[in-house]
């Protein structure tokens, strides 16, 4: 029998943990933190880090010094280390990028090697855990994306689920409590260096100015691990509202539908009881709600609520008089874009018109990636006439001209000489 290689060899060995675990819902798993060490899962696992890219850690090591030392010499040095229980993961180096409201979001980086031992881990944990995950549940999981969220809502909203509570985590990330996280985890796996290993993670704080902070709750932010860790969290919360749904069809389905910390709950009628079980959840969970953003409404006709960037709203057709749900980018989402055109696109911009119009191809191209789902389409013709507007005005204004060069400058100039992004198609839900 031929030899599997290091990909079929992991694929296989996932299937048997995720079909053990599904099996047996109440087992936990004993003797894993030697698989995590193989020499096949830390190949893989350092062709995914390679994969996402990134920059260096505290350590300020950089994958081009991996490869000039040897991969498979990095690997085996980083292997023995874990196999001798040396493996002590670095404090992550804490960036600072900018969120949509303006304010800035903390952005954990782990070293390379602790990006590769993360991500070895979760090839191993994940398929536990997945077994556990309700179908409510859709952030940062395989098979499962921001789109299979917003169809979802779209759903329920259809079938008359129109009593919402808009649910906002106050800093989720930043407040979880590593005591309970670690019980959660413990419910499936019980090999002591694994748990030893996360319980690390944890606690390893961060470097910010040169200076070394401990962490004592929350799950840093860019750690491969981090997504995983937080879906444990919370998967009490998505378990409770399925096993009260199981037969309680005389009170009223209350839908949760949840991505990473992002949550909504949908239901025909008794919503209050939702809201209620939702409270005492949290509470023991030792998080809080955001009581500016987190809101309780009814989608009457004219009413919306935004979810993962797009807008629900409820119409009446002209046309039937019947209830339509109509989902499109939302405003702020709208908004965004049209900041970012006006960064990418400008006259202040050293580019020439055509090298802008490449970067923000790029940038549009993965725009409409993620909003073409739904009924976007006039709010994409109203975004398309901007961004004509701002290429007309950049080259007229450059010709040293006032105006937007209307009858002069021709479509076949700038979709097929400039070739201006012009694919604004919607995609069915």
């Amino acid at each position: 029998m031929p030899k599997l290689s290091s990909t079929e060899w992991l694929l296989e060995f996932q299937r048997k943990l995720h079909e053990k675990a599904k099996a047996e819902p109440k087992f936990r798993f004993y003797a894993l933190y030697d698989k995590c060490y193989r020499m096949e899962v830390l190949v893989e696992a350092y062709r995914k880090a390679k994969a996402n890219g990134g920059t260096s850690g505290v350590d300020g090591v950089t994958f081009e010094d991996i490869e000039k030392e040897g991969i498979p010499s990095y690997l085996a040095g980083l292997q023995l280390e874990m196999k001798e229980r040396r493996y002590v993961p670095k404090p992550v180096r804490r960036v600072y990028i900018p969120k949509a409201n303006g304010k800035m979001r903390p952005l954990g980086i782990p070293a390379i090697r602790d990006r590769i031992v993360q991500t070895a881990f979760l090839f191993i944990l994940e398929p536990i855990f997945e077994a556990d995950f309700s179908s409510s549940s859709f952030g940062f999981r395989p098979e499962k994306s921001a789109h299979d969220a917003v169809r979802e809502v779209y759903k329920y909203l259809n079938w008359g689920c129109t009593e919402v509570y808009d649910v906002d985590l106050e800093k989720y990330f930043d407040t979880v409590d590593h005591s309970k996280l670690m019980k959660l985890v413990a419910r499936r796996v019980v090999d002591s260096q694994v748990l030893h290993v996360i319980k690390q993670w944890l606690s390893c704080g961060y470097v910010e100015e040169d200076q070394h902070r401990q962490s004592k709750c929350g799950t840093p932010q860019g750690g491969v691990i981090s997504p995983l860790l937080a879906n444990i969290y919370l998967n009490p919360v998505d378990q409770a509202f399925e096993r009260r749904d199981l037969g309680a069809r005389e009170r009223g389905s209350i839908h949760v539908v949840r991505y990473a910390d992002d949550l909504l709950l949908l239901a025909q009628r008794n919503l209050d009881e939702g809201v209620t079980l939702l409270h005492h959840l949290l509470e023991r969970l030792g998080l809080t709600l955001n009581r500016e953003k987190t809101r309780r409404l009814r989608m009457e006709i004219g009413e919306s609520v935004d979810f993962l960037g797009f807008r629900f709203q409820n119409f009446r057709s002209r046309k039937s008089g019947t209830r339509l749900i109509m989902v499109r980018p939302s405003p702020k989402s709208q908004a965004r874009f049209r900041a970012r055109a006006r960064t990418l696109i400008d006259d202040g911009n050293p580019l020439t018109i055509k090298e802008q119009v490449e970067q923000f191809n790029r940038y549009i191209r993965g725009w409409m990636g993620y909003f073409r789902l739904g009924h976007g389409t006039d709010t994409f013709h109203d975004l398309a006439y901007f961004v004509e507007k701002r290429v007309r005005r950049v080259i007229w204004r450059r010709k040293g001209l006032r105006g937007y060069g209307w009858g002069k400058l021709t479509s076949e100039y700038l979709y097929g000489q400039l070739h201006l992004f012009n694919e604004y198609r919607v995609v069915r839900l």
